[in-house]
């Protein structure tokens, strides 16, 4: 389910959403050539309900003002072809924003606009623009946005290089060292090819994507991926072959092997006894379907470390299989661990927790493989993306040879169709997430394309500059939508053809024959190897981890609806959340089948001194056809006075539980707020009390008389104020006292 309108989203929400291709950016290997044009927006056509305004702290005395709809055309004049930085000096009004941006016609993402009073910069970088003039779209997406003057930069010589291009673990193998020396020696001159191969047991042969791709283009992808998750797995696992295969495509075929771990957990896992097996089935690798602990899996001792060890253990005795073959191998566990962005937007189990529990998984995962198990031939592969915030996610220098990006840009969110996942073909080579996250890791490490839909084009790589050290697409998953490789709303078969022809690519036949024993490496000495020691979660030297503000994101909870009583009359749902004191928290309750008939029922409220609130929200005329719903939380801040701004804190939805209300053949008792099957003054003093003192007599108060749900559905007789108020008090002594006829809130 999505959510089809978001009112009040929390004033960093968008830094933290799907802003792929832009950021406040200082690339340190990009250098700008000439002074940078300027273009004021006041200038350009725009249509909608975009308006001029006049504005003192605008460079030209005025600006543009993006609203509820409408589209901002500038012109663009360059006399070269070639890279530019395009820098946007906006701010979003009330809270960050994102509009869609296009170059030309061709998409370039989200454009994310800061929140503020103030015009911010913000740069896109090696946005290709052609010699004359040029077309730069700004489409409303969220709206609510200001525009002052666009900055159009020259870039310079682009260097493509990482500063640190040895393996991280000090006691790599010859062929680990060889392979990253190779690695690092095409980093920005060449992209190297792969392909991930599908699943034991898929819908086709392990094959298939690589016959394909030999019969359509004449050459093998240099890399071929894999996946330990189902080998390694302790609750159903088996040998599906993928150690041999490694040493097959490594050994036999001269090729580079690179291996993910989509490692599954019991969804109940607090009932789970550890070496039980179970089916399928009753098992996840994602955030939302279990209780199994990330930061208790790297914690000694626990159950949680119990089990997730016997996968380690299981996953390095292959390792060190390969390792006495020779073979090393790019090993990518614990991917895309920030999911969504934020901190609680991970679709998979070991982000679920936040970045903090994430990186101390990691380290543990890397000093049990690397230090305990004896593993010395992997490339430790960190999958980041471009957001805000993801550098949090970060587990150090220390413990990471490569970093991976996930490109899916295909796939797009629209407002026109309900935030729900549409298919376009994009080929755009994403060129300013490439450099985003070069510049957010400091140029540290070389940057992947660990999973692809897209590969983009060689000639589109080249020209934007978007120097990825190889690209890996995912495999045909048996649909249109997930056909990754042939399906040519991701890649054409002349797309596909022009990459493996193209001499910016390398293929299999291609990669050389001293791969795994270049000349000048020195085996590793056990000797020489440095230790540090630290008290802290993060041991690493060369890392220093900075805890960003809290950045707000949203939070969604499916709710089961359970079957209508037999003398059940209205419905609501009762929410209990919990965050910072007196915060002010609202959000909706949304369902429907598509994004057409999708709808909203908005509620909010205040939590106590305590930080803890419970509502009772309606929901009568939600049909009895829907079996689920979603709780969705689209803010939560505290007001500051002396910045006369909201300020986003976290929260937790606790517990949402549906209520019907009985009653046979008789219609609801409104005001009955002690649900005692009468309306009188006692009604009345609880209503006051609740108010007065939520704590005892609340929803979730302490006293044995405190307001319940359905009394707090009935208590609700004044509809002019959401929730319960003291106005539903005044009306029900008004009905006492003959001066209303009916409390019914729906009588007109």
């Amino acid at each position: 389910m999505g959510i089809k309108i978001l009112k009040k989203a929390g004033s960093a929400i968008m830094s933290a959403a799907l802003l792929l291709n832009c950021a406040v950016y200082s690339a340190p290997t990009v250098t700008a050539a000439d002074a940078p044009l300027k273009f004021e927006f006041e200038d350009a056509k725009y249509t909608g309900t975009i308006t001029v305004e006049k504005d003192a702290n605008a460079s030209g005395g005025s600006a543009l003002k993006m609203t509820d709809s409408g589209t901002i055309t500038m012109t663009v004049k360059v006399d070269e072809a070639g890279p530019y930085k395009l820098i946007f000096h906006a701010f979003g009004i009330g809270t960050d924003k994102q509009q869609n941006l296009s170059v030309n016609g061709t998409s370039q993402g989200a454009l994310g606009i800061p929140e503020g009073t103030e015009y911010q910069e913000i740069a896109l970088p090696a946005i290709v623009l052609k010699a004359g003039e040029n077309t730069i779209t700004i489409d409303k997406s969220w709206g609510w946005s200001q525009f002052d003057y666009l900055e159009v930069e020259p870039m310079g010589a682009t260097k493509i290089e990482a500063k640190q291009t040895t393996p991280c673990d000090q006691l790599a193998t010859v062929e680990t060292q060889s392979l990253m020396a190779y690695l690092a020696e095409v980093y920005g001159k060449n992209i190297i090819s792969g392909q991930q191969e599908i699943y034991s047991g898929g819908p086709h042969g392990l094959e298939t994507e690589f016959e394909y791709l030999k019969e359509t283009t004449g050459h093998y992808p240099a890399i071929r991926g894999f996946d330990y998750g189902n080998f390694c797995c302790p609750l159903y696992g088996s040998d599906d072959g993928s150690t041999k295969r490694i040493i097959d495509w490594v050994k036999n075929k001269g090729g580079i092997a690179t291996a993910s771990y989509h490692i599954n957990v019991p969804k109940d896992f607090a009932n789970y006894t550890i070496g039980t097996k179970m089916d399928w089935s009753l098992s996840t690798y994602t955030a939302k379907d279990t209780d199994f602990s990330p930061s208790k899996a790297a914690t000694p001792g626990t159950k949680e470390n119990e089990y997730y060890l016997s996968t380690l253990k299981t996953l390095a005795a292959e390792f060190n299989k390969l390792e006495a073959e020779g073979v090393p191998v790019i090993w990518r566990p614990l991917h895309e661990a920030e999911g969504g962005g934020g901190e609680d937007g991970s679709w998979f189990w070991w982000g679920r927790e936040g970045s903090e529990a994430y990186k101390k998984l990691w380290i543990y995962t890397y000093n049990t493989l690397t230090n305990d198990l004896n593993c010395h031939n992997l490339i430790w592969e960190w999958n980041s993306y471009n957001y805000a915030n993801s550098a949090n996610w970060y587990p150090g220098d220390a413990y990471v040879d490569i970093i991976g990006y996930d490109k899916y840009n295909c796939t797009v969110y629209l407002e026109e169709n309900g935030w729900q996942a549409s298919l376009r073909h994009d080929d755009s080579p994403i060129s300013s997430t490439f450099y985003g996250i070069i510049d957010k890791y400091d140029g540290a490490k070389m940057v992947a394309m660990a999973e692809n839909d897209c590969f983009s084009t060689p000639d589109k790589l080249q020209e934007e500059k978007a120097g990825w050290l190889y690209f890996c697409t995912w495999y045909d998953g048996g649909s249109d939508n997930t056909n990754f490789l042939t399906n040519p709303v991701f890649n054409t078969k002349e797309d596909t053809i022009a990459m493996y022809q193209s001499d910016y690519c390398i293929t299999l036949d291609e990669l050389p024959k001293d791969l795994y024993k270049k000349e000048g490496i020195t085996p590793p000495d056990p000797s020489k190897v440095t230790t540090t020691t630290t008290t802290t979660a993060d041991p690493s030297v060369t890392t220093t981890t900075t805890t960003a503000p809290y950045k707000f994101s949203i939070q969604k909870k499916s709710v089961t609806i359970p079957e209508r009583p037999e003398n059940g009359l209205g419905k609501c749902m009762n929410i209990t959340l919990s965050g910072a004191p007196n915060a002010s928290i609202g959000g909706a309750i949304g369902y429907g089948t598509t994004a057409d008939d999708w709808k909203n029922v908005e509620w909010d409220c205040k939590l106590n001194d305590e930080g803890k609130a419970t509502i009772s929200v309606d929901i009568s005329d939600m049909p009895d056809s829907f079996k689920t719903c979603e709780v969705q939380v689209w803010w939560s801040n505290v007001w500051n006075s002396a910045t006369e701004k909201a300020v986003d804190k976290p929260y937790t939805i606790e517990k949402c539980e549906v209520e019907y209300l009985m009653g046979g053949d008789n219609d609801p008792l409104w005001g009955d707020a002690n649900y005692d099957g009468e309306v009188d003054m006692s009604d009345v003093v609880l209503i006051m009390q609740s108010l007065a003192n939520p704590n005892k007599f609340g929803l979730d108060g302490t006293d044995p008389h405190h307001l319940i749900g359905k009394g707090a559905y009935l208590a609700d007789v004044d509809k002019s104020s959401e929730g319960i108020t003291s106005n539903d008090a005044l009306r029900i002594q008004e009905y006492l006292l003959n001066k209303v006829e009916t409390l019914d809130p729906t009588a007109k």
